[in-house]
C-alpha cells in the first residue's frame, strides 16, 4: 500500500483540474520536440537550485506585516457572488518564471463560486465539474472556492472556503509539518527528501502538490506567497508579453494564458490567452494574442477562430490593438454545457470535446534508475482505449509491466465497450527522470489534448 505521502502527491497530480474545465489543462501540439507531449508548456526543464535562490531573497520567518498587506492585490468577495476576477486577483498570484526555473508557464483562473451562482443561465450540467472533490485538505470541492489558480504543472491556491483547522491536520497526516511562517503564511514542508509543500492563511492554501523534490516543492510555494506579498517579482512585471496579455483578457469567471517562444503557435505571436464571462443569458468568449513588437497579423487567429469550438459556433469580431490581436464573441449562454478550452493556435475542430477526467500518477524505483510508474483514472468520463495515450519521454525496458514506450494505452479498460474509467490503470517502465503525459486524441485525428502531464523525482 503506498504511504500517505505518496498518495497524497498522486491523489492531488489529479487536481491539476477536474471537472467541467479539465480542457484547461490541455495545451496545442509542442513544435521543437517531437516527443513532447501536447500541452507540456515547461519550456526550460525545472531547476531546483535555481528557484530556491530565486525565493530566497525574501525573509522566510517573518509573519505579515502592514507593508505586506498593502502591497499584496485584494479584491473583496463581491455582495451577489458572481462578479467575475479582474487581472489583480489573478496576476498577484503568479510569480515570474524564473523563480520556478522555467521560462515561461501556463496559467489558469477561475471563480468557481461565482459560476455555480449562475447555474440557472447556463446548459445543463455546466457546473457539474466545480462540484467535484478537490481531494486538497481543508477544501471539499472547487464551487466552494472564491477564486481558484493553476500555476503550470506546480501549483495550485484556493481562496475562500477553505478550513484552515481541518487543511492543517490533513497536511499533517500526508506527512507535511509546519516548519515556517511567511508573510501571514504557515508553510508546511516534508522532512528529508520527500515532496510536496503547502502555505496556510486566513483564507487561502497554496500547494505544490505534484513536485516531488522536496526543495522544489517548498521554494515553488514560497515563490507564489512571495508574489501574492509583493515580496517577489510578478510575471506580469518580468515579462511584458505576459502584461500585455492580461490587460487583453481583463476580467473574466475563466481565463488561461501563457507566454512562449517567438512563433510558437502562429509565426510572430508569443502569447496567447482565453477569457469566458457568464452575465447572465450571455456568455462573453475573448482570445487574444500577443505578437512580438512590430508584427500584429490578425489573419492567422482569424483563420483559427473558423475552425475551433470555443466560440460555441457564433462569428467572432477580430480586432487588432497595438500588438495583439483578439477574437470576440458573445454566446448565449444555455447553449453552453461544457467550458470550451482552446487558447489560439490550439488543434480542435468543431464537434471534437476533450474528455473531463482526472489521472493520477504513482511511482516506484527497483533499481538502477528506473521504475514503474503506475497512471490511474481516478475520475470523471470514460474514455475509449483507442484515443487515449502516453507520450513524452523516460520510458524503460522494465519487466513485467503493460507498457515500455509511448503509444496507446496498454492498461485495462473496464467498461463494456472496452473505454477507460474510474479504477482501471496502466503500469509503464519509466526511468527517474520521466516526463510522460495522458493524451486523448480525436478518433479523426484532427484533434488532441494533454489530460495529464507528470514528472519523476529525478526530472
Amino acid at each position: 500500500m503506498p504511504s500517505p505521502r505518496r498518495t497524497f502527491l498522486k491523489r492531488a497530480t489529479g487536481v491539476l483540474l477536474a471537472g467541467s474545465i479539465a480542457g484547461c489543462l490541455s495545451d496545442g501540439d509542442a513544435t521543437d520536440t517531437p516527443d513532447r507531449p501536447a500541452g507540456a508548456t515547461d519550456t526550460a526543464p525545472p531547476d531546483p537550485t535555481a528557484a530556491a535562490t530565486a525565493t530566497e531573497t525574501a525573509t522566510a520567518t517573518e509573519p505579515a506585516t502592514a507593508t505586506d498587506t498593502a502591497t499584496a492585490t485584494e479584491t473583496p468577495t463581491p455582495v451577489d457572488g458572481s462578479a467575475p476576477l479582474s487581472t489583480a486577483d489573478y496576476a498577484a498570484w503568479f510569480p515570474a518564471p524564473a523563480a520556478l526555473g522555467q521560462d515561461h508557464y501556463e496559467f489558469t483562473s477561475i471563480a468557481p463560486a461565482a459560476i455555480v451562482a449562475q447555474k440557472s443561465a447556463l446548459g445543463d450540467g455546466t457546473t457539474e465539474g466545480l462540484r467535484s472533490d478537490a481531494n486538497v485538505p481543508g477544501v471539499d470541492t472547487y464551487a466552494d472556492a472564491t477564486k481558484f489558480h493553476q500555476i503550470g504543472l506546480r501549483a495550485l491556491v484556493f481562496e475562500g472556503g477553505v478550513d484552515r483547522e481541518s487543511a492543517a491536520e490533513g497536511f499533517r497526516s500526508r506527512g507535511l509539518s509546519e516548519t515556517d511562517t511567511r508573510h501571514g503564511f504557515a508553510v508546511f514542508t516534508a522532512g528529508g527528501d520527500g515532496g510536496g509543500a503547502a502555505a496556510l492563511s486566513e483564507n487561502a492554501l497554496v500547494s505544490a502538490p505534484a513536485v516531488s523534490d522536496g526543495t522544489q516543492a517548498r521554494a515553488t510555494v514560497e515563490a507564489v506567497v512571495d508574489a501574492k506579498a509583493g515580496a517577489g517579482e510578478r510575471y506580469v512585471d518580468a515579462a511584458d508579453d505576459c502584461d500585455r496579455l492580461a490587460t487583453a483578457l481583463g476580467s473574466a469567471h475563466l481565463l488561461r494564458g501563457r507566454t512562449h517562444p517567438v512563433g510558437e503557435t502562429f509565426d510572430g505571436a508569443v502569447a496567447g490567452g482565453l477569457g469566458i464571462e457568464v452575465d447572465g443569458a450571455e456568455t462573453h468568449v475573448t482570445t487574444p494574442v500577443v505578437f512580438r513588437e512590430g508584427r500584429t497579423d490578425a489573419k492567422p487567429l482569424a483563420d483559427w477562430a473558423d475552425e475551433t469550438d470555443v466560440f460555441y459556433g457564433q462569428e467572432p469580431d477580430i480586432a487588432t490593438d497595438g500588438r495583439v490581436a483578439t477574437a470576440t464573441a458573445t454566446v448565449p449562454s444555455g447553449e453552453i454545457g461544457t467550458f470550451r478550452s482552446d487558447v489560439p493556435g490550439q488543434s480542435g475542430g468543431r464537434g471534437s470535446e476533450t474528455p473531463t477526467a482526472t489521472f493520477g500518477y504513482d511511482y516506484e524505483e527497483t533499481g538502477d534508475g528506473v521504475g514503474v510508474l503506475e497512471v490511474t483514472h481516478d475520475g470523471g468520463e470514460s474514455i475509449p482505449r483507442d484515443e487515449l495515450f502516453l507520450h513524452g519521454s523516460g520510458f524503460a525496458d522494465v519487466d513485467e509491466v503493460d507498457q515500455t514506450e509511448g503509444g496507446q494505452w496498454q492498461g485495462t479498460a473496464s467498461a463494456d465497450d472496452e473505454s477507460v474509467i474510474a479504477g482501471d490503470f496502466v503500469e509503464v517502465g519509466a526511468a527517474s527522470d520521466y516526463e510522460i503525459s495522458v493524451v486523448w486524441q480525436s478518433p479523426d485525428g484532427d484533434a488532441s489534448a494533454t489530460i495529464m502531464h507528470g514528472e519523476g523525482p529525478d526530472a
